[in-house]
């Protein structure tokens, strides 16, 4: 009897937590969502991964940077981001190239948005969960290198690459776009916990 009281309330505790999972899940699923609908994204390719060519992935950057940060200034929302960028996706190209070209590479760039997944990643002190964003990706030569990113609407995109901890100014300009719960993803970095296993170790012990 007190076995089958006992599996009874195992039973229970396992439908309450799968459950739980689940609302958990569309929770999660909701907020980077919600997230990824309100930025766009920077990545920019290397060549390679030699030191000079990653070396030369971060100066390019910076032109791009710069360019654009001038042209989003003042924009409202994304979709005009999105609009500004578009139309200035063979201006982004050139300056990738005319900087290469000024420092000795010969070099193509590649300049298009689009939706690609990223795993979780930390900018300074901020952590953008796992999920399909929409980007403005940057192809430098056979882009055969490791990336950089950052967030280019609303402006998160630092030319300091040595960055440790992204200005408030800056984290205000990401909390006007986000609701209070998507910022509060970000700014806490919180990680999922999976408790089925301990789920099912207590249960074991129970039945034991």
């Amino acid at each position: 009897m007190k076995k089958r009281i006992c599996l009874g309330i195992a039973i229970c505790m396992i439908l309450a937590g799968s459950i739980y999972y689940i609302i958990n899940q569309q929770r999660q699923v909701a907020i980077t969502e919600g997230i990824a609908s309100k930025i766009i994204r920077l990545h920019v390719v290397a060549n390679s991964d030699t030191k000079l060519d990653q070396s030369l992935k971060l100066r390019v950057k910076d032109q791009i940077v710069t360019n654009l940060q001038g042209k989003l200034k003042g924009v409202k929302n994304r979709e005009q981001a999105k609009k500004i960028i578009t139309k200035n996706l063979g201006e982004i190209e050139q300056i990738a190239e005319k900087k290469m070209k000024s420092e000795g590479y010969d070099y193509k760039a590649t300049a298009k948005l689009v939706h690609m997944d990223f795993p979780v990643k930390q900018y300074g002190d901020l952590t953008f969960p796992a999920g399909n964003y929409e980007a403005l990706r940057v192809e430098l030569g056979k882009a055969e290198g490791k990336n950089w990113w950052c967030v280019m609407y609303p402006s998160l995109c630092l030319i300091d690459s040595t960055y440790q901890i992204v200005p408030n100014n800056s984290k205000e300009m990401l909390k006007t776009s986000l609701t209070d719960r998507e910022y509060d993803e970000i700014l806490s970095g919180k990680q999922e916990v999976t408790y089925g296993c301990k789920l099912f170790d207590w249960v074991a012990k129970l039945l034991d």
